[in-house]
């Protein structure tokens, strides 16, 4: 029996288990994260003789990276664009099933007692952006934090070069421990101090004027009483100031769609079922979603979710968000490869899932 290496730091021997799948989420607010709490996606594969496993129960953190890459040959991820398009122009080929827009372009904060009001005093101040030096995954938080900052820049008629960009490094070489489900791994840690990072430690310090954080972090951090938001992009019309982590997007291992397109409208089955259950039981859905996100409490959790249509789709919007975030991606540096969208996205799948669920 030999094995086939997966990545540099994961590795299933899949000759006795072809039938075995992994599936990994991100700590966001879509319908994977409610059909696994409620066992929906392990009872659809179960239906068509199949095994579903959380990437993430693997032992010595070996299912870390590949959430990043994607390099497994049976793996579906859902959560942030980012490490999917990184995953397919540069690591693994993977197809796209399915997209869930997010009204929420991110923050600016800055300290509670700064004499800044507004993005445009931020002329010639410092604006901290984090610096991961894990080179083997995509650096997405950078990424997303600095397509909010320019963005925000923007919208009040700065320039890049009209601030300082002060670059945060951390380490970033950490894999949690292993758990069994989202809820558990999310659950053993402390959001508070997750949402307390190395830029807004520097902000913290005095070393920055204003740091950029998505809407989970960007609550917890102003309920220390100790920053508070000069820019919302979500009160803006445009919604290709919506474009963050978001649109997220489920993938699947092209090897996996290829060789077990029954198992893909499977997961597909739960999350669409799992979608019309949230849109329809939101109150009930957010206690379920506080367990797997940033925010820990379901009245936090039920207002944030509260415009967001959970039924994953593939509608020319949300492609065309994709399509804007590939090329801020490519342009940055973040990712080299290129694709077309249109190819990567296959909506066969879904189709059929959204019939039969």
């Amino acid at each position: 029996m030999s094995d086939i290496v997966l990545d540099r730091d994961a590795a299933i021997d899949r000759s006795s288990a072809p039938r075995e799948a992994y599936y990994t989420i991100c700590p966001v607010y879509v319908a994977s994260n409610v059909a696994a709490e409620l066992g929906w996606l392990e009872d659809e594969l179960k239906r068509v003789g199949a095994k579903l496993s959380y990437l993430r129960s693997l032992a010595d953190g070996a299912g870390w990276l590949p959430h990043f890459s994607h390099r497994h040959p049976a793996l579906f991820r859902d959560g942030g664009n980012v490490p999917s398009i990184w995953a397919h122009a540069d690591q693994a080929r993977t197809k796209l099933l399915a997209l869930t827009a997010a009204h929420d372009g991110g923050q600016i904060l800055v300290r509670t007692d700064s004499d800044i009001r507004r993005v445009a005093d931020l002329a010639g101040r410092r604006i901290g952006l984090p610096r991961s030096l894990n080179e083997r995954k995509v650096d997405w938080w950078r990424a997303t934090a600095e397509r909010g900052i320019e963005l925000a820049l923007a919208v009040s008629g700065l320039t890049r070069s009209q601030v300082e960009i002060r670059d945060i490094a951390w380490p970033d070489d950490v894999a949690p421990a292993p758990a069994r489900r989202p809820s558990e791994l999310w659950g053993r840690h402390d959001r508070d101090a997750l949402a307390q990072n190395v830029e807004v430690g520097a902000l913290f310090a005095g070393e920055v004027d204003a740091v950029f954080a998505a809407h989970g972090r960007s609550t917890l951090l102003e309920r220390t009483g100790r920053v508070r938001v000069i820019e919302d992009l979500a009160r803006h019309p445009d919604w290709t100031l919506q474009i963050a982590n978001s649109p997220y997007a489920l993938t699947v291992s092209a090897e996996l769609a290829a060789e077990a397109p029954d198992i893909v409208v499977a997961f597909l089955r739960a999350a669409v079922r799992a979608g019309r259950w949230i849109n329809a039981n939101r109150s009930a859905a957010a206690e379920i979603l506080a367990r797997v996100t940033y925010l820990p409490d379901a009245a936090g959790t039920a207002a944030a979710i509260a415009h967001t249509d959970f039924v994953p789709d593939l509608s020319p919007r949300n492609l065309a968000a994709i399509g804007i975030q590939k090329q801020f991606l490519r342009t940055h540096g973040y990712v080299h490869g290129d694709f077309d969208i249109a190819g990567w996205a296959d909506d066969r799948f879904l189709a059929e899932a959204l019939a039969t669920a």
